[in-house]
């Protein structure tokens, strides 16, 4: 689970007059995770419902693109992986193209048809050792982005090979833009968004400042590496602090490179922040994969902002760091 930190969400609620605005939160478990939902809105019951609508977008979109429920439309898209295309709602063609668009852009790291791979290490794991350079060399030919077909007129996504599997874990950006756009329609223009550490800041805080985000750091779990202050932005981090286990005395964390088949090396957090999620929460896994060097050029032609931390203690930064950086403490 990513742990980008939330700082300062505004926790004591105004109860001053009926027309002034106040802050509402709530948080719910879904996908496996909390999502949590902050919102300033002119009453505490209207501001309650757009909360409410808002979760039940997320639960819509986990029933579609989770890959942990057998009915779910990118489960069925796998199953019929080598065989036949499947119809799918038009947000899942959204969702795949956006996919494959950051697939280019990244040179092929970031691929949502990794989850064979992802699979393997898991049993294997599990079982207490790691895959064999045999059983990767296996598994890796059906690792290819390109192997999807997608129709928009006839609305079906295909996988040409069988044993393919398709993985929207890393597209919870979109989501989140899913959710910003909806509370916008029910009239919030203020919110917080937090799909665990995947979080879209809407606007400012009660009190017309920024929202403090605060990014944690890789190493020490109650250290917060830097806070910033943001307005409209979608900020994520990937991290190999996530999910991860030891085995003889290495760590394994969750995050495959498409290339070798096995856990990327030499960067330990990498955080970006842009105007879009569906681009911004899968590009985090380039910086994250391919090292700060080529990972910033990525993050430039992007047009987003990033915060990289290596192997070595290292930190490297973009210029737009230091102002979102000033921006909390206003």
């Amino acid at each position: 689970m990513k742990q980008t930190i939330l700082l300062a969400m505004l926790l004591a609620l105004a109860v001053a007059g009926c027309s002034r605005v106040r802050t509402v939160q709530k948080t719910e478990p879904i996908m496996g995770t909390d999502v949590t939902i902050t919102v300033v809105a002119k009453s505490r019951a209207g501001g309650g419902a757009a909360i409410d609508a808002a979760m039940d977008e997320v639960r819509r979109f986990d029933r579609m693109m989770s890959l942990y429920k057998i009915d779910s439309e990118v489960s069925k898209v796998n199953e019929a992986a080598g065989r036949h295309p499947v119809v799918v709602s038009p947000e899942m063609i959204d969702a795949v193209e956006s996919a494959r668009r950051v697939s280019e852009l990244s040179g092929g790291v970031f691929d949502i048809t990794i989850g064979p791979l992802v699979v393997l290490w898991q049993m294997r794991l599990k079982e207490g050792t790691v895959p064999t350079d045999s059983e990767i060399a296996r598994v890796k030919p059906l690792v290819n982005y390109r192997n999807i077909v997608v129709d928009r007129k006839a609305s079906t996504i295909f996988l040409k090979r069988p044993g393919m599997i398709m993985d929207l874990g890393g597209m919870k950006g979109y989501i989140a833009d899913r959710v910003r756009d909806l509370l916008r329609a029910h009239g919030i223009d203020n919110a917080v968004i937090a799909l665990a550490g995947d979080i879209w800041v809407m606007g400012r805080r009660e009190d017309g400042t920024p929202w403090r985000i605060g990014v944690q750091h890789p190493r020490e779990r109650d250290k917060t590496l830097i806070v910033l202050g943001l307005s409209d932005k979608y900020i994520t981090t990937s991290g190999d602090y996530e999910r991860f286990v030891i085995r003889g005395n290495k760590r394994y964390h969750h995050i495959i490179d498409p290339r070798t088949g096995k856990p990327s090396t030499g960067v330990i957090s990498a955080t970006l922040i842009g105007d879009q999620g569906s681009l911004i929460d899968p590009l985090a896994k380039a910086p994250f994969i391919l090292g700060p060097e080529e990972g910033m050029k990525i993050v430039k032609q992007a047009g987003a902002e990033a915060i990289i931390v290596d192997e070595g203690g290292r930190t490297f930064m973009t210029d737009g760091i230091k102002t979102m950086e000033a921006g909390a403490r206003k």
